[in-house]
């Protein structure tokens, strides 16, 4: 690693976002200035770190770390974007989108507006990015699991693009103070993620980009029976290059796709076991396709013979619960007699089938 330099003040005016910022979607990061205020504005508590700098200045023991933009007189800021963002809006730099009053308030009475702010220039990125992995995987400032992968994914092209992806995950590894395979599931469920979100999630129900628990899908991948459905060859497979867009919409389906009540079908990763047990049976995909429960697709992963069995047992648990329960029920309708009728039909029909089944042998 280079030596790391000394601070030196720099105008806010010189400074600009970093357009790859591992916290945001390259869309974001990349894009315009005030698509990046409002996202950090909403999601990023910019408004209380305009109120530290407001009444008490910028603490001079944290510069942004910087780069200098190939070409020109700007720098980019690679650790430091919500301080900058909030430096611009006090100073007046940036434009405060009107609706956001609180905003407005906070530079009205703001004592201190600085337009100087400590920064350490560094001469490559890839430096940066080192002391990144540091700070927001090893250290105090943890990212979450998909900045986390978004982070790794730029290490791994910007340091270690030229050597043999085994290495690279082994040096990722050390870069961070983890395990090759932990990296690889990383980079592998992002590039499946990117997959999902370059086809707009499927245009599934319910799925949207902020909701989506990233673990979720690298937890799932773990499973082998999850990895093998996908195409995958394992779960540290980083390119993905077998992948089928229909599995990965299956897995995101189930996993992601959220019902009217805000319920998908894989509730938790507790039953992730379960999914990987479902997608090793045919018979048991074809259920979950068809019916979207994942308690019974998981009966039929033992053969329809064993599900069936297991349905009447439970139906008849439930019966027996139900008899020994009217007693205490002081109200009976109309509905009641109606429920048991289709009970009774339906027994009666399941009972013809079966019986002539056996007649036939």
């Amino acid at each position: 690693m280079a030596k790391f330099p000394y601070p030196e003040t720099l105008n806010t005016s010189e400074l600009s976002f970093d357009p790859e910022n591992p916290r945001f979607p390259r869309e974001i990061s990349a894009g315009a200035e005030n698509v990046i205020l409002e996202k950090m504005i909403r999601d990023e508590r910019v408004a209380e770190i305009m109120q530290s700098i407001g009444v008490q200045g910028y603490f001079e023991g944290e510069p942004l770390l910087v780069v200098q933009a190939s070409g020109s007189n700007k720098y980019y800021v690679v650790e430091g974007n919500r301080r900058l963002a909030a430096l611009k809006l006090l100073n007046g730099e940036l434009e405060t989108p009107k609706r956001l009053k609180t905003i407005f308030s906070i530079i009205e009475d703001a004592a201190e507006k600085p337009t100087k702010v400590p920064c350490i220039v560094f001469s490559e990125r890839k430096d940066i990015l080192r002391y990144l992995g540091f700070r927001h995987i090893t250290g105090i400032k943890a990212w979450g699991p998909l900045a986390k992968a978004r982070y790794l994914k730029q290490l791994r092209e910007d340091v270690y693009a030229e050597e043999p992806e085994e290495l690279q995950l082994k040096m990722l590894a050390k870069e961070i103070g983890s395990r090759s395979d932990y990296v690889g599931t990383m980079l592998t469920g992002l590039e499946l993620y990117d997959k999902a979100k370059d086809s707009e999630f499927f245009n599934l129900p319910g799925i949207t980009e902020k909701g989506i628990e990233f673990t979720l899908l690298t937890t799932a991948i773990g499973y082998r029976n999850i990895s093998d459905y996908l195409g995958l060859e394992s779960k540290v497979d980083t390119q993905c290059e077998n992948v089928e867009d229909d599995k990965l919409k299956d897995v995101f389906s189930w996993i992601y796709s959220q019902d009217q009540q805000g319920n998908t079908i894989v509730s938790d990763s507790r039953k992730l076991k379960d999914l990987a047990a479902v997608v090793a049976n045919q018979d048991a995909v074809s259920n979950l396709k068809k019916k979207g429960d994942l308690n019974e697709a998981f009966l039929m992963t033992e053969g329809p013979q064993v599900a069936f069995t297991q349905m009447l047992e439970a139906a008849k648990k439930k019966l027996n619960l139900a008899y020994e329960t009217l007693p205490s029920v002081s109200d009976v309708d109309k509905s009641h007699e109606d429920e048991i009728q289709s009970i009774f039909d339906l027994s009666k029909s399941i009972r013809s089938v079966i019986k002539g089944r056996l007649d036939d042998e």
